[in-house]
């Protein structure tokens, strides 16, 4: 059996990645849009006043800046340049991205996103399992292996190094 070729006019949400494109539905569940409410106000809270805006899903991001290339809406995004941000998303990669896992997504975001967004120049990739109440922390910069951080710690942000992310306030 061959790759099926999903039409996005057939889609109501869809990402393409090097050319394939990926259903996003079903819609995330409450403890993914909870888990993702949490984490905007914490970097919502410590970006009022900076010059990075945040941006949740649903916001199209154009990783090539470009609209034929690799379009993505991750489920957080923190952009510093404002240039690349237009009325209909951004355009080029974000300074740091985050992930939430979900069973229909989970092994694209490990993989092909991770690809993806080391590739187009992200920063900084943070990939959230809820299930295991884990943050995979990885340093795309740098090209630094990934730190794993468990529910109890307390995660330093790479590219905002006086911003401390307390993870049993985001999974509790």
């Amino acid at each position: 059996m061959g790759i099926k070729h999903l039409d996005p006019n057939e889609l109501e949400r869809w990402e393409r990645i090097d050319g394939i494109i990926y259903d996003m539905s079903p819609a995330p569940s409450s403890g993914h849009q909870r888990l993702s409410r949490q984490l905007t106000i914490a970097i919502g809270s410590y970006l009022n006043g900076q010059p990075c805006e945040l941006f949740y899903a649903p916001f199209d991001v154009y990783l090539t800046a470009d609209d034929q290339g690799d379009y993505v809406q991750p489920d957080v995004a923190v952009i510093c340049d404002p240039s690349m941000i237009r009325d209909n998303g951004c355009y080029g990669p974000p300074d740091w991205v985050l992930e939430i896992l979900s069973p229909s997504t989970g092994v694209k975001d490990k993989t092909t996103k991770l690809r993806a967004y080391k590739f187009a120049g992200v920063r900084e990739y943070w990939i959230i399992d809820p299930v295991h109440q884990f943050v995979e922390v990885h340093d795309l910069k740098n090209n630094v292996f990934p730190t794993v951080y468990g529910k109890d710690e307390t995660v330093t942000v790479g590219i905002f190094r006086d911003l401390q992310i307390n993870l049993q306030d985001i999974f509790d």
